[in-house]
């Protein structure tokens, strides 16, 4: 398995960028997703999508890279309000499960597919 997460980033619509991630998301790849996040968010991007179809593994680091998101955004997840800026599309059903058994569905959407992702903005 490689250790390395690929992330390309596309501008969908008028305002979303697409974070489409390739790899596992974990304690050696938690920092590039947090980085280029950043980077896109200290370009002015308002509303993220991560497309995660092809996140081969997801640990704790990866659910902390995604909160961390989440507060760089400004969305006040600490009190369960779902995110308005994030949203998560077309994860393996592997990470739903991961998302859904630590409660990460109660503050942001988990989308089936990209499109719809973006349309939930």
């Amino acid at each position: 398995m490689s250790d390395t997460l690929h992330i390309a980033i596309s501008n969908e619509a008028a305002s979303v960028t697409v974070l489409q991630l390739t790899g596992p998301l974990d304690a050696n790849t938690q920092k590039d997703l947090e980085e280029k996040a950043n980077e896109v968010i200290d370009g002015g991007a308002k509303h993220i999508v991560l497309e995660m179809s092809k996140v081969s593994y997801m640990g704790s680091a990866g659910l902390r890279a995604i909160h961390a998101i989440t507060k760089k955004l400004g969305d006040d997840s600490d009190n369960a309000i779902k995110s308005d800026d994030l949203k998560i599309a077309s994860p393996s059903d592997e990470v739903r499960k991961i998302f859904k058994t630590l409660g990460f569905d109660t503050y942001i959407d988990i989308l089936d597919d990209l499109d719809s992702a973006i349309a939930s903005f």
